[in-house]
């Protein structure tokens, strides 16, 4: 009798205990949850261009709490028009310490709350809903601790538009699950999708079927005082195929990856993005395999972020003008904000940064071609000069290489001419033999490149406002006549 009046009356301590927590977890849940607004909101500023999260209403109660959230998004370009449009959530957050959901996955550490969150249905996302056979199309779990660490899941289950019976896109779900410290200082993901098919037309009616294997995402990302994230994030593809045509020419990329680092030293920026594809196919012909890298440095975050903040301030502009095709638009503005724009120019230009194409590679069977440039710029003496004046102080180097395979060359004449039906290894043999002599050649007649072994090589180096192409020093005027003048000699004549 003793013992089950001590085992009921732990079960009554951890009962009040538990009331006492979700009570307590009730009071505390609105200043939570609009702090965290906030940091949102703090982020999309950041990265999102005029998009806000809004939070529309809280009803709390003894163990739950019901809220209300708005994504608003003003003037998104969205394909080649300019769109408006909020998405609504509901969020059913459990109270701590041990929140129902929790206990049933055994999952029995005590957390603050745990949030189911979903999209609702709405007019904006009827077709959503429709195509996910009204499961919310996008939805997810989310712990809180006291600590102010989160763990959650984010999901987007199999979904299927369709018109008129046929199938335009089937998507088997998207899964990701992250981690993070208070105020997501340090923030990791994961994710994974098994496939996504798109049945399309191009404009003369013929079929364009692309469809895509095994997505995967890994990244650990820190936050740095500026709010930027840091860190690393991968993203792979097992396959890529894209079918063409009349015919269904069928281009197939296998083993693609983006891979991408970041840090901060002071107020600085500087990261890598590389890019791989480990096999390309073209209607069952092997072509190759190609690498990218990117590099930037010393990029000056403070002066960026103020940029940024100014140029979501334009965004209307800068997107209408976007979809008039103008890169660079010319907006009128106030001297005070002429200022303050030049001004962060000059600062990201006095740190000197670098943008670099560090390597562009393209492998066959028998030869790899490379390319790289890279273009240092610096701080000049007023962003009013005249444009030859200006470029050639904000310019302070130019370096670029291109090397060029020849037998890689004979490959992908080899290729081309298989896709055009020739089958005969005698003259395969011969175009693969004469493609890249033919080249070397030519570019050595123009005086663009040199001759090494197998290579085809040309090398531009500027500073200093001269040139070196290829060992010959010459003015800037200079190179840009002789790249003209090869320009015209290649240019088709007209008539």
């Amino acid at each position: 009798m003793k013992k089950t009046t001590g085992v009921l009356g732990l079960v009554v301590v951890v009962a009040a205990a538990c009331t006492a927590g979700a009570w307590y977890t009730g009071k505390q849940l609105p200043d939570v949850l609009n702090q965290a607004v906030a940091q949102a909101n703090a982020q999309l500023k950041l990265s999102a261009g005029d998009v806000t999260l809004e939070l529309a209403s809280v009803e709390s109660h003894l163990y739950s709490s019901t809220v209300h959230y708005r994504i608003k998004a003003n003037n998104l370009m969205v394909g080649e028009e300019l769109r408006s449009f909020e998405l609504g959530f509901v969020d059913r957050v459990e109270h701590g310490p041990l929140p129902w959901s929790r206990v049933k996955a055994l999952k029995l550490m005590p957390v603050m709350a745990y949030s189911n969150y979903a999209l609702e249905k709405d007019a904006v996302t009827a077709d959503w809903f429709a195509a996910s056979g009204d499961v919310p199309p996008i939805y997810g779990h989310n712990s809180l601790g006291y600590d102010g660490s989160t763990d959650g899941t984010f999901i987007m289950p199999p979904m299927e538009l369709t018109e008129s019976g046929q199938s335009l896109v089937k998507f088997s779900g998207l899964n990701v699950q992250a981690t993070g410290t208070r105020n997501a200082e340090q923030v990791t993901f994961s994710g994974n999708s098994a496939n996504v098919n798109f049945n399309l037309v191009d404009q003369s009616g013929a079929p364009v079927k692309i469809a895509l294997k095994d997505l995967s995402l890994v990244g650990t990302m820190s936050k740095a005082a500026s709010g930027f994230y840091f860190g690393k994030t991968n993203m792979a593809l097992g396959e890529v195929s894209v079918a063409t045509g009349a015919q269904q020419n069928v281009l197939l990329m296998k083993g693609l990856e983006q891979n991408s680092q970041s840090e901060a030293n002071g107020a600085k920026l500087s990261g890598t993005v590389a890019y791989k594809v480990a096999d390309i196919n073209v209607d069952g012909q092997p072509v190759g395999s190609s690498e990218m890298l990117w590099s930037l440095k010393n990029l000056d975050m403070d002066a960026l972020q103020a940029l940024a903040a100014w140029h979501q301030s334009r965004l209307p502009e800068f997107q209408a003008a976007a979809a008039k095709g103008e890169v660079f638009p010319s907006l009128p503005m106030t001297e005070a904000e002429k200022t303050q724009v030049y001004g962060n120019v000059q600062q990201v230009l006095a740190a000197k940064p670098q943008i670099a194409l560090e390597n562009f590679s393209f492998k066959t069977a028998n030869g790899e071609s490379r390319f790289s440039l890279s273009v240092d710029l610096a701080k000049p003496a007023s962003l009013e000069l005249p444009p030859a004046d200006l470029y050639k102080q904000m310019i302070a180097q130019v370096q670029g290489s291109l090397q060029l395979s020849k037998p890689m060359i004979g490959d992908l004449a080899v290729l081309q001419a298989r896709l055009a039906g020739q089958s005969d290894a005698q003259v395969l043999s011969t175009q693969a033999s004469q493609a890249g002599e033919m080249v070397g050649m030519m570019a050595v007649q123009s005086q663009m490149a040199t001759v090494q072994g197998n290579d085809i090589v040309t090398r531009l180096h500027y500073v200093d406002g001269m040139v070196d192409f290829n060992g010959q020093k010459l003015t800037v005027e200079q190179f840009a006549s002789l790249i003209m003048a090869n320009l015209g000699a290649v240019r088709p004549s007209e008539g």
